[in-house]
């Protein structure tokens, strides 16, 4: 008996610390799947709040809609909106084959009246997606980083507003975090276990990996970094294990592209200048060196910086606090798993994302959205050792509250912004995102949109029309569509004569090539060119194309 006892003081008990609390409850075993589950519902939630059933206006999307009406009427992975179709070499058919079914479903869309358009029950699929993502990250979270950091990373990335903002977008980035992530925690554990002949997890693994590729092409990152690190560690048997049956699962979609003589889109895009202009050839070292400096301009000034600090204000400056902040940790990151030897499954994928980023021929946060909850993980473990540290030299408590006042500022910005919000255009918050779903398009988009629908109503099924965003006009007007030619008047009218374009949408979204290129040649042929429709605010034609 202790001699507080004898003495006949009252012996308080411990009590167990708030972290250490929150530990115990993430550990019960009702927690192994309730917390994935947990972390799948609160992004459905998310997405259900700030769910805009508008079509998105970026390209890419229409894009994956055209080609999964093209899967779902049997003709296969097709640019059928072209005036001649033909085979889709650029993306791989994974997430146009989960579209599909919806495309046959609501059998696309014949107007204003005509029932729910079938990018809405497509947007609701990649919101599905999301919630399968986040599940799958608070699993591989925990894996590497525990119950805690898993907690605080999952909070992050489930409401980080770029990622909820992808989540109702019909495009691959959200649909690829599911399986990519799935695919980092399988091979997590398969590497650290011995063999592959039995090893559940590895192949799990490398299964997963396949699917993430055959979404989205950066996938073949998400192959390579297993290689890598088993090369590193001399381990020859497994690394060509996954190299050869991903080699050999890769191999036939790569021979099909090749036989419709489009292999290697992106591989091409890459060594070009500028895409859009293959005539300029290809990049020299220099052109390259130019690339990467201003890519990482542009990451370290926005694309990182505001992606994973929403409530920072972007500088265009690359060195501002909050970006210094960012390094530190994900350098910290990456000093400590060399050092100790761990986590390098995802340090490596994180640096082959990052290099394929900087090498690609255009930047953009969206680019980087498959990685941001690999980031934020790397961030929250950065800052858990530095609490381990602190709790080593004694302040615990400091502590544990420089934590939770970071991860409290983290969950602020991401949901409420800046306190000097940014304009609808461009919101950055989750309220943000909420108010601008239930805003209308911007006037230039809501006068294409129309444009589409006086298409749709006033000409001839088989009419062809030419336009900036074919993808988009086409899915709007259900005709046939093409991108005109950026090259000098004659040549363009040329072209559009060669292709028997009937009509040509003149607008004013923001793109330098209509004002350039369209423009110039309709005025040059003004006499056969006559403007048959206009909406003022900003001005939007439709010119029809008379046969010489």
């Amino acid at each position: 008996m202790s001699r507080r006892a004898h003495s006949g003081e009252a012996v308080v008990p411990s009590v167990p610390g708030l972290p250490d609390r929150l530990g115990s409850l993430l550990t019960h075993r009702h927690a192994r799947w309730g917390a994935p589950l947990a972390a799948a519902l609160v992004a459905l939630l998310i997405s259900a709040w700030t769910f805009d059933a508008k079509l998105s206006i970026s390209g890419d999307n229409t894009e994956f809609v055209t080609l999964a009406r093209s899967l779902a009427h049997g003709d296969g992975l097709t640019y059928t909106n072209l005036p001649e179709p033909r085979l889709a070499t650029k993306y791989p058919f994974g997430f146009p084959l989960m579209l599909a079914p919806l495309a046959a479903i609501f059998d696309g869309w014949s107007g204003p009246g005509s029932g729910t358009p079938d990018w809405v029950a497509m947007k609701w699929l990649v919101v599905c997606s999301f919630a399968a993502g986040m599940g799958a990250f608070y699993l591989l979270a925990r894996g590497v980083a525990g119950d805690l950091a898993a907690a605080a990373a999952t909070a992050l990335a489930v409401t980080n507003p770029l990622t909820v903002s992808y989540g109702h977008q019909v495009m691959s980035e959200v649909p690829y975090l599911a399986p990519s992530l799935l695919a980092l925690w399988c091979l997590h554990r398969g590497i650290e276990a011995e063999g592959w002949r039995h090893n559940r997890w590895l192949w799990a693994g490398i299964l997963a990996a396949i699917v993430a590729y055959y979404i989205r092409s950066v996938g073949l990152v998400l192959i390579g970094a297993p290689i890598a690190l088993l090369l590193l560690r001399r381990d020859w048997q497994r690394a060509a294990l996954i190299g050869g049956v991903s080699f050999a699962a890769i191999l036939p979609w790569s021979l099909r592209n090749s036989a419709a003589g489009g292999g290697g889109v992106y591989l091409k895009q890459l060594v070009q200048v500028n895409p859009y202009f293959p005539d300029q050839g290809l990049l020299d070292t220099a052109g390259l060196w130019e690339r990467v400096t201003d890519h990482l301009q542009f990451y370290l000034a926005q694309g990182l910086t505001q992606t994973l600090w929403p409530s920072f204000e972007p500088t265009g400056a690359a060195f501002t606090p909050a970006a210094v902040v960012m390094l530190v940790l994900l350098v910290g990151f990456a000093w400590r798993s060399v050092q100790q030897a761990r986590h390098l499954l995802l340090l490596i994928y994180a640096s082959f994302f990052l290099g394929t980023v900087l090498l690609w021929p255009w930047p953009g946060d969206r680019f980087i959205l498959p990685l941001v909850p690999v980031l934020l993980l790397a961030g929250v473990i950065t800052v858990a050792d530095a609490v381990h540290w602190l709790r080593a030299k004694g302040a615990g408590p400091t502590a544990y509250v420089l934590a939770v006042v970071l991860l409290g500022l983290g969950l602020h910005g991401n949901v409420f912004g800046r306190t000097s919000h940014r304009p609808v255009r461009q919101p950055g918050s989750l309220v943000q995102y909420a108010r601008a779903s239930q805003a209308d398009y911007l006037p230039e988009w809501r006068n294409y949109f129309e444009a589409g629908l006086w298409l749709r109503a006033n000409t001839p099924q088989d009419a062809i029309v030419t336009c900036r965003k074919a993808f988009w006009m086409h899915v709007i007007s259900g005709r046939r569509t093409f991108v005109y030619a950026f090259a000098e008047p004659q040549q363009v009218m040329a072209d559009l004569d060669a292709k028997g374009a009937d009509y040509a949408v003149v607008e004013q979204l923001g793109y330098a090539h209509t004002p350039r290129f369209l423009v110039p040649a309709l005025q040059s042929a003004s006499d056969r060119c006559p403007i048959l429709w206009h909406r003022p605010e900003p001005d939007t034609y439709i010119v029809a194309i008379n046969p010489l």
